[in-house]
């Protein structure tokens, strides 16, 4: 089951949080994940965006506001909503104590996509249906509730730049390098000006969508105020204050220091050991296999894991070696990422068997399982993030990128399904009672030595968290 398919389930990731993954630039690259969304960082800023939900802020009317881009080096890119009051001031009575407009909750229709494509969710996410979660297009707002001219964003890695014009209003296309052609990525974007509404269209389009299918489903996007009482078919969007505050606090905050990241390794939990998640519900990891083969794995109800697999493995499902490529990293702005040199790695299979344990008295129904691998090393008596091959001074690369299944850290392979569109909770589990969920990961083998399980259901395997350290890691080194 792909982490995508999971993309409602994981506690603190809702839209919101999703759109603000998908605007990783590393994401328009693939470095960080191909198809899967690619790492936070920065959990406060995370969740300050979550909550910068429009709820009835103001602007001031009465001015002509033109979206551009502009060029400020070779790739890289500035959009801008610029504002012109010439003629304007008299009719609008700006400059004169205008009153304020109030930023209304906004319902979207989208009328036209493309053949095959349809909507995933509620939330602005339409796919292809033979490839769902894996690219189509991706649409949230922002609500300018500081003036329409206080929008501004830069981009890097800029191959393609063009003013469009959407239905009468201003807009942007831009195209971002990719590094893996035969990869689904978010490497296309559309911006569009509504300052009527006083709003802004952010559209991520990924490699599967042609420029032109994009800008058809577009010029297909209608925004109208909300009426009374259909609130509930608003599409959600970010106040420009919050999310600007969000970044600065991203752009901010200061790592954790040394002693708690010392501390990570000392609340671990052995093989075999059981240990509370959350009130009246303990899990333990009871095994742990690693192998050559999947043939323990049922793929049986999983056609995309399936399909996946079947190009790790030969025929009798023994792994073949994985693919690493060594990317030398350009700044973005004068010089793109490129492959500089590729290697193969053996890989096993790694599969646990999670118990999950009801100690209270009351029978729990739609139990949420998550468990994502952790790869942790030491360094100078921390416990830091182990990252791969690091490069040497004669080496020409920065930085290593692990392909296929091998890459994926979140839960790759999971045999229970529960009732919530079907995706990973447990069904029910009775007062006394422990059920069983075996999970698994694609790992080079050169990375057994550093092998933690995090069970966390709102955990990461990309930064140390408190909370994730709270409640503790698994060790299942090899």
């Amino acid at each position: 089951m792909r982490i995508e398919n999971l993309k409602d389930d994981f506690p603190g990731m809702p839209r919101d949080m999703r759109m603000m993954v998908e605007r990783e630039v590393a994401k328009q690259l693939r470095a960080v994940a191909p198809r899967r969304k690619s790492r936070m960082g920065k959990r406060a800023a995370a969740a300050a965006v979550a909550a910068a939900m429009v709820l009835g802020t103001t602007v001031f009317a009465g001015a002509l506001y033109r979206m551009r881009s502009s060029a400020d080096s070779k790739y890289g890119a500035d959009i801008r909503i610029e504002k012109s009051t010439a003629g304007t001031e008299t009719a609008s009575g700006e400059g004169q104590g205008a009153a304020p407009v109030e930023l209304l909750p906004v319902e979207m229709d989208v009328s036209y996509l493309p053949e095959g494509m349809v909507e995933a969710d509620d939330s602005g996410k339409y796919c292809y249906a033979d490839a769902m979660y894996q690219g189509g297009v991706s649409i949230c707002l922002y609500g300018m509730d500081t003036g329409d001219d206080q929008f501004a964003m830069s981009f890097e890695n800029v191959i393609s730049r063009e003013d469009i014009t959407v239905n009468g209003y201003d807009g942007v296309y831009l195209e971002f390098s990719r590094l893996f052609e035969d990869e689904i990525s978010f490497n296309q974007r559309i911006y569009v000006a509504y300052p009527d509404l006083h709003y802004v269209l952010e559209m991520f389009i990924a490699s599967d969508v042609t420029r032109e299918e994009a800008v058809r489903i577009a010029e297909g996007i209608t925004l109208k105020p909300a009426q009374a009482g259909e609130e509930a078919k608003c599409i959600s969007s970010f106040r420009w204050s919050a999310y600007l505050a969000a970044m600065t606090e991203a752009d901010t905050q200061e790592p954790a220091d040394d002693a708690v990241l010392s501390e990570a390794l000392e609340n671990t939990h052995a093989v075999g050991e059981g240990f509370p998640l959350k009130e009246g519900l303990t899990v333990k990891v009871s095994r742990v296999e690693v192998t050559d083969n999947i043939g323990m794995l049922d793929l049986s109800r999983d056609a995309d894991l399936r399909a996946e697999l079947a190009r790790e493995t030969n025929a009798d499902g023994t792994l073949l070696p994985c693919e690493a490529v060594y990317i030398k990293s350009g700044n973005g702005t004068d010089a793109l990422a490129e492959i500089v040199e590729t290697r193969q790695l053996p890989q096993k299979l790694v599969c646990a068997t999670l118990e999950y344990t009801n100690t209270g008295s009351e029978t729990m129904t739609d139990v949420l399982f998550f468990c994502s691998l952790m790869k942790l090393a030491e360094a100078d008596g921390r416990a830091v993030l182990y990252d791969g091959a690091q490069p040497d001074e004669t080496a020409q690369w920065d930085k290593e990128q692990i392909n296929g299944a091998a890459h994926y850290l979140e839960m790759y392979y999971y045999d229970v399904e529960g009732t919530r569109q079907g995706k990973n909770y447990i069904p029910c589990i009775e007062a006394g009672e422990t059920v069983t969920v075996h999970v698994a990961w694609v790992v080079p083998e050169r990375d057994l030595p550093y092998l933690y399980l995090n069970l966390n259901t709102g955990g990461t395997p990309y930064e140390l968290t408190p909370e994730d350290m709270a409640i503790g890691y698994v060790d299942i080194r090899r």
